[in-house]
């Protein structure tokens, strides 16, 4: 009886933790979105082109790409209190920095320490909510988790406008910055009797590379998520446009893509929690990355109010898969609790890649047409990634509750 009310309180406590994290996530989105709604102000304010701007705005994913794999490393050797705390007082740095950032040198810097958090909560998630919460809850965590991105995102693009100037919304990012970093201070813990005996048997560095590294799971999982992730960025890059180029209006066009951020925060939260309650995940990865392929690589042809149904699902569909990947490295028996935190980082890594590779350096090259991009070759090639993805899915081994 004992050991049951300890294990409710320790789910009840994950909850706790689980909200600081996902306040976490939607804040360091939101900063980095805020400055996609500013560009008209900032750019003449910092003397910046194009390409600068793009620079700032994705400077907060470039620690994720070059630190993940040794945070991850860290997190499974040393406290995940400590290595999480330290990720959000750089973001804090960089959060309330930008407000006074006066160059584009010292804006990158800013933007680029604001990354720092985000990786921290990014790679120590899986092995903090497998430390509080029941193995079936764990992939519902991570799709609240996940979402709280996307509504951060959502909050920057809606809410920025509305603030009155730039500063006033950077202030905002920078003071919420800080209060989640009093959060975790103040109510962030590991479980004493999982944290305490994992950090006693933390693995050497060569026994946690070897064994990270060598996992065909771990590459199927990371792969998985390079081409989910790339695919959905690769087709969020040019819908706009591409709707626009068959007749869209700017207005209809935007509206008609922001019915995808709508799928992908439903599906999101829902499909983890169907999924745990059905005990099976691979019938669903399987589903919905064939639904991807053909919805990613025709959709954008339909018209209507068939064309804002079928967006909706297919923003569903993708998104779900996500936690389903992201709450694979804690169940691969070979990594588990011991070596997850390293396993995240790998994977975290491989994915951002994804982001960045798949739709800028592989799709795109290949459906431009002189200086013009052929969109029924750009979206039939996502449409193939996507089948890439099936592959995955189907060579990848059942994670479900009921295995």
């Amino acid at each position: 009886m004992d050991d049951i009310m300890e294990q409710k309180q320790n789910t009840k406590y994950g909850w706790v933790i689980l909200a600081i994290f996902a306040l976490g996530a939607f804040t360091y989105q939101m900063t980095q979105y805020q400055l996609t709604m500013v560009a008209g102000e900032l750019i003449p304010k910092l003397g910046l082109n194009e390409a600068q701007f793009s620079s700032l705005v994705t400077a907060p994913l470039v620690p994720a790409i070059a630190f993940s794999i040794i945070v991850g490393i860290l997190a499974d050797k040393i406290s995940i209190k400590l290595i999480v705390a330290i990720g959000m007082i750089i973001s804090c740095i960089g959060g309330l920095g930008h407000i006074f950032a006066g160059t584009n040198a010292t804006f990158y810097s800013t933007m680029f320490l604001t990354g720092f958090g985000a990786v921290a909560i990014n790679v120590t998630c899986g092995k903090m909510f497998s430390q509080w919460m029941k193995p079936a809850m764990i992939s519902i965590a991570m799709g609240i988790f996940l979402a709280a991105s996307t509504v951060g995102q959502f909050f920057a693009q809606s809410t920025t406008a509305l603030l009155g100037s730039m500063n006033s919304a950077f202030w905002m990012s920078g003071i919420l910055c800080a209060v989640v970093l009093l959060l975790w201070i103040v109510l962030g813990r590991e479980n004493k009797e999982t944290g305490q005996a994992a950090l006693a048997e933390a693995p050497s560095f060569s026994e946690t590379i070897k064994t990270v590294f060598a996992s065909k799971n771990m590459w199927l999982c990371s792969i998985g998520l390079f081409f989910i992730l790339g695919c959905q960025v690769a087709f969020n890059i040019w819908i706009p446009s591409a709707l626009i180029a068959k007749g869209m209006d700017t207005a209809g066009a935007g509206a008609l893509a922001s019915v995808v951020s709508l799928g992908n925060l439903t599906g999101a939260i829902l499909m983890p929690i169907i999924a745990a309650k059905v005990g099976k995940i691979k019938p669903f990865i399987i589903a919905f990355t064939i639904i991807c392929a053909f919805g990613y690589a025709f959709g954008w042809h339909l018209t209507g109010v068939t064309a804002y149904l079928c967006f909706f699902v297919f923003g569903f569909c993708a998104a779900s898969l996500m936690p389903f990947f992201l709450s694979m490295p804690i169940k691969f028996k070979e990594i588990g609790p011991k070596f997850v935190g390293t396993g995240m980082g790998f994977v975290s890594t491989i994915e951002l890649l994804g982001s960045i590779l798949l739709p800028t350096y592989i799709i795109l090259p290949l459906a431009t047409v002189g200086k013009t991009v052929d969109f029924t070759r750009y979206f039939y090639l996502v449409g193939a990634c996507w089948l890439i993805a099936l592959i995955i899915g189907i060579l990848i081994p059942e994670t479900g509750n009921k295995e």
